[in-house]
């Protein structure tokens, strides 16, 4: 499955890009976010691997992200993975004068049939990146 989303942004680039992988802040976006654990190198520069632990209704889940590519503050692309699901992310950060285009570029891989329709995976990317909108413009 794939598709593409994006969000415009009302902040430079360089601030939005260092937000996005400010790892002191991400737990004030991303929802659920409790800790996130380095296993290889510093987790949002190219190569590096970690994890996203997620914690919701006192149980806790672990997301594994490896970068794949860092070219901030154009592009990051980076691979989550639960039990189960591949998801690659190319996110691209593009300046347009006083706002950032962010775009998204979205791969599913699930190890099983996906019934889920495609509208609630894009909604759902979406609801994240509008999150993260609504914060770094707070700043």
């Amino acid at each position: 499955m794939e598709y593409q989303v994006s969000v415009n942004i009302a902040k430079p680039i360089d601030l939005i890009t260092s937000e996005f992988v400010n790892k002191l802040t991400m737990p004030l976006w991303e929802k659920g976010l409790s800790r996130i654990e380095e296993r290889k190198g510093t987790l949002f520069e190219t190569g590096s691997e970690g994890f996203l632990v997620f914690s919701f209704e006192g149980q806790e889940m672990k997301m594994k992200v490896t970068v794949l590519d860092s070219h901030l503050p154009e592009e990051i692309t980076i691979v989550y993975e639960v039990p189960g699901a591949y998801n690659k992310c190319r996110n691209l950060f593009q300046n347009q004068g006083k706002t950032t285009l962010w775009t998204m570029e979205v791969l599913f891989e699930f190890d099983q049939p996906n019934d889920y329709p495609l509208e609630a995976f894009i909604n759902k990317t979406k609801t994240g990146m509008v999150l993260f909108q609504e914060y770094v413009e707070g700043l």
